[in-house]
């Protein structure tokens, strides 16, 4: 009976040896990345697995001798022999190939690639899953960010290393959940954040979008960049693929496609690899990053799982992004990101009212989870150095304190600066305009420290060159913040430029120009009380109800032939409408910030003049209306317009009237978006107009020469007015428009790049611009303009 119970025993023992589970890590032996995707097989059958995106694997029955051989594109094969010591955990450590290919212009394995690809373009919208009735999931997402050493002396990585106290740089963790409704409804709540060094991180909501969700749609951007994705309609003419490998089981097949652009194809384009699944031909993984290298490199993987034996559905996300030259080239900073998705539930029976157009929000408990919530949540367990990370950073955040930095933060993206109770208000700080030469002055507003439901502001400013005061002050009520709900009381004594009422107050941004070369300006005093709220998502409202009194700083004299004067008061009812149509926000940093629309964005602007209320001289309805899209198009570029209209049904006083649409000035010889660029700043004058401004930008399309890759823009300019009463407005020098205004321009960014903080460049180009048509001048010289430019790029 002994001798029975031993044999069985052992046969345990074997059996329980013989189908031992296998995990391990495949990685590359120089930098101990881990290589996702990499195909590891017992070998002399047709068993295999495939790493994920991090790198593991595991053999659920890997039996005593047997031979585990792991390939991965551009590597030599490794190959690892099972025994009793080494079967726990294995590192497959895989050396770069140095071998190179030859050169095939057109092979039969190129030629079955193109069909593969063929088929999953052709399936694209059945396998997209943002093309799904609807979903639902959660996320746990990690990212560190790190300096990478590329020193070839490893004494200097351990000092290094030893500096920053042998923890990362920089380590944040959330928790998310989403909800989607086709075909563009999306809403993800971050219920959990925690970010070293930070008790109160209000931006990490923004660390939820450094990747596309999919792999489907026809442009993948990184980084305001839209590069061709390479399973668009067309790609085949854009790209060249080759199967690199061939993996097979029971029920289906996997092909492992490179890619790259073709040469001599000027196009934003990637590289990387494709792993075709036979079952629906869908993207099962993928690894991209730019084909080209520029200041900061990205590369991604995406790993897809079969949910329901029918839909290919997102199940880890990575990506790497790399300063190259920041801080400097043998150092450069990373940052290194992971989501796992569980939890998915598809084609579930939402409703639209479950969704806003806030598509992240931050949970205001999201920093205040316990350990015992992370340890449900987290997908994989904090690493010995990244629990050094959180004690290190958060202790060197709390003696520096960093959330005062971020408060900082803030109140920039606002325009202002804070101080304890108030906020300087840096819109109002340092003025320059042709008028003043420089306003000296600054403005200043309570905060959330003296009152959340009030603000108190108001300004002072010294003009140099006028030698005149201005000042002005203003109470806000905050009635809801959901809303953006605010009651408000003004009061100024300000100057503003002719012609800029209305819409043109649209275009008041940090890169707009134009305010520069102002000189021509009317002086008002001025009281009002407003309203401003946001209503059914998309439109912003913006009411005022005001009584201005205004005098011209120009020699100027208004007569209609019943009155003559040359200051008046204005009472007025003033209406400003912006609708964003589907417009998406981040909630971040204690504000909304718009990701923008891919629909138009239309702005009107309606005032209406009371004649007797409040001793009004003037009694007119003036509307103006504008409309703006960019359309992006695949191999195209981008498009880009400006329509502008407005009308007077009165003889008013030129300040009141359109004007100030041109920005031609010798003396500042930058392009100004949306303004004749060949027209000085008063040239005409109108009380009914119309303008369009349109221009395509042709990106990186028409020249690429290594470094040297200019970006060409073409524009066409064109516009209409006309002037009731001429013989109204007194002792100024005005023209009218009553043909067309017609302008051409050439623009071509990117002549000169020079090194921005190793981070990005600053580019510099030019353009000229032909002025033709009716109001040609007689001299051709006269016609032309020539202008610079200034932008900021990654390439």
């Amino acid at each position: 009976m002994k001798y029975k119970f031993a044999f069985f025993v052992y046969l345990f023992l074997n059996i329980s040896y013989g189908q031992a589970l296998l995990q391990g890590t495949v990685v590359d032996k120089e930098t101990k990345q881990p290589l996702a995707f990499a195909n590891l097989s017992i070998k002399n059958t047709n068993i295999y697995v495939m790493s994920d995106v991090n790198g593991k694997f595991t053999f659920t029955n890997v039996s005593k001798n047997e031979v585990i051989v792991c390939s991965y594109v551009g590597y030599e094969i490794g190959e690892f022999q099972v025994n009793e010591e080494n079967s726990k955990k294995v590192v497959f450590e895989l050396t770069l190939s140095h071998n190179e290919l030859p050169v095939v212009v057109v092979n039969a394995t190129d030629y079955l690639a193109n069909q593969i690809i063929t088929k999953v373009i052709a399936n694209k919208e059945k396998n997209n899953p943002e093309h799904l009735k609807s979903f639902q999931y959660s996320s746990y997402n990690k990212i560190i960010c790190d300096y990478k050493s590329l020193s070839e002396n490893k004494n200097d990585s351990i000092k290094f290393r030893k500096k920053i106290k042998e923890s990362h740089f920089f380590m944040m963790e959330s928790v998310t959940e989403r909800k989607f409704m086709s075909p563009d409804l999306s809403n993800e709540v971050v219920i959990a954040t925690r970010v070293s060094g930070f008790k109160d991180p209000t931006f990490a909501s923004i660390a939820t979008d450094f990747q596309p969700f999919s792999f489907y749609n026809d442009n993948i951007k990184f980084f305001n960049v839209n590069y061709l994705n390479p399973i668009s309609k067309g790609s085949i003419k854009k790209y060249k693929f080759h199967i690199e490998d061939t993996l097979t089981n029971e029920k289906d097949t996997i092909y492992i496609i490179s890619y790259k652009p073709r040469a001599h194809k000027n196009f934003d384009g990637l590289k990387g690899l494709l792993y075709i699944n036979t079952k629906k031909y869908a993207v099962q993984n993928v690894i991209a990053s730019p084909a080209e290298k520029g200041r900061i490199d990205i590369k991604i993987q995406q790993k897809y799982a079969l949910n329901d034996e029918e839909y290919w559905f997102p199940e880890q996300l990575n990506f790497a992004i790399q300063l190259n030259d920041y801080p400097n080239p043998k150092r450069p900073l990373t940052l290194d990101g992971k989501t796992y998705i569980t939890n998915v539930k598809l084609n579930l029976p939402l409703d639209k009212k479950q969704f806003s157009n806030q598509v992240v929000v931050l949970d205001e408990h999201a920093a205040a989870r316990d350990s015992v919530f992370w340890d449900k949540h987290r997908v994989e367990s904090l690493s010995s150095i990244d629990k050094k990370t959180y004690r290190v950073i958060d202790s060197i955040g709390a003696k520096m304190n960093f959330d005062s930095y971020l408060s900082i933060m803030e109140k920039l993206m606002q325009n202002r600066f804070p101080l304890k109770y108030v906020d300087i208000d840096l819109s109002k700080t340092l003025m320059v305009n042709k008028y003043e030469n420089l306003r000296i002055g600054t403005g200043f507003y309570t905060n959330d420290r003296f009152a959340k439901k009030i603000s108190i502001g108001g300004f002072l400013g010294y003009g140099i060159k006028d030698e005149q005061v201005k000042y002005g002050g203003e109470v806000i009520v905050k009635v809801s913040k959901k809303n953006e709900f605010n009651l408000g009381l003004q009061y100024q004594n300000n100057l503003i430029e002719t012609g800029y009422l209305g819409i043109q107050s649209s275009l008041n941004d940090f890169f707009n120009f134009r305010k520069f070369i102002g000189y021509q300006y009317d002086q008002f005093n001025q009281i009002g009380v407003s309203i401003h709220f946001r209503s059914f998502n998309y439109f912003l409202w913006d009411l005022r109800l005001n009584q201005t009194k205004t005098n011209p700083k120009y020699n100027y004299e208004f007569n209609n032939g019943s009155q003559s004067y040359t200051g008046y008061k204005n009472s007025t009812l003033d209406l400003n409408l912006r609708f964003a149509y589907k417009e998406k926000f981040i909630s971040s940093l204690n504000q909304n910030i718009s990701i923008g629309t891919q629909y138009p964005v239309v702005f009107i602007s309606y005032s209406r003049g009371f004649k007797n209320l409040f001793e009004g001289n003037l009694n007119y309805n003036k509307i103006e209306l504008a409309i703006e899209q960019s359309v992006f198009t695949k191999n195209l570029g981008t498009t880009t317009y400006r329509a502008e209209a407005g009308y007077v049904d009165q003889s008013l006083p030129y300040g009141l009237l359109f004007t100030g649409e041109g920005s031609y000035d010798k003396s500042v010889v930058l392009i100004m978006k949306n303004t004749f660029q060949t027209m000085t700043p008063y040239e005409f004058l109108s009380d009914k107009y119309v303008n369009l401004f349109l221009s395509h930008n042709f990106g990186g399309l028409l020249f690429k020469k290594n470094k040297f890759q200019p970006i060409l823009s073409w524009h066409n300019n064109l516009g209409w007015g006309a002037l009731s009463d001429l013989t109204h407005h007194k002792f100024v020098a005005f023209k009218t428009k009553t043909k067309l205004f017609l302008e051409t321009g050439l623009q071509v960014d990117n002549l000169i790049k020079i090194n921005c903080l190793n981070i990005a460049n600053i580019g510099f180009g030019a353009g000229t611009y032909y002025r033709y048509g009716y109001y040609a001048n007689p001299e051709f010289k006269d016609n032309l303009v020539f202008k610079f430019t200034l932008n900021f790029s990654i390439k």
